[in-house]
């Protein structure tokens, strides 16, 4: 697999999961969720700038600067210092709009993540710096949606962890 069809792969993946972000931000009701949708939409159009970006450099026979791929999503450690603050930040009732849009953005994330992580393996060099920023990136995200989908789910989850025991002793 070359870089130029990596990347055109890659697009795919991300405007894609763009694109139901954008949805989103017209389907749910809830302000905050609006406001999640609507900055992950945004993070994924950086991802899509960057890669067209990518691919008219390589065209070009020039050198990608990987220093331009940044996302505003914060690092795991820095969501895992703030959860309680999130914690109270979340509606506590959250719409079923909502439940199963995360839903179908937690399988997304983690499929483009796999994609980053498979393409990565394939290549070497500034591609492959490249591809490991995005498998970190769309870590991010999948952390990000899995904490807001395990409050929402009332699942007794937080982080993927067990918070509370659902069971009756």
């Amino acid at each position: 697999m070359d870089s130029t069809e990596i990347f055109i792969t890659a697009l795919k993946y991300e405007e894609k999961i763009r694109d139901l972000y954008l949805s989103a931000v017209d389907i749910v009701d809830d302000e905050r969720g609006k406001t999640l949708f609507k900055a992950l939409a945004d993070d994924e159009q950086l991802h899509i700038d960057f890669l067209n970006y990518s691919l008219d450099t390589l065209k070009a026979d020039g050198i990608i600067e990987v220093a331009r791929l940044e996302t505003p999503i914060p690092s795991q450690e820095q969501i895992r210092s703030q959860v309680e603050t999130m914690k109270a930040k979340i509606p506590e009732k959250m719409l079923g709009d909502v439940k199963r849009v995360l839903n179908s953005a937690l399988q997304m994330e983690i499929e483009t993540s796999a994609y980053y992580q498979d393409a990565s393996e394939k290549t070497e060099g500034k591609i492959k710096e490249i591809l490991e920023k995005f498998v970190e990136i769309e870590d991010r995200h999948v952390e990000v949606v899995q904490i807001e989908l395990d409050y929402a789910s009332k699942s007794g989850h937080w982080f993927n962890f067990m918070e509370v025991s659902m069971e009756v002793e």
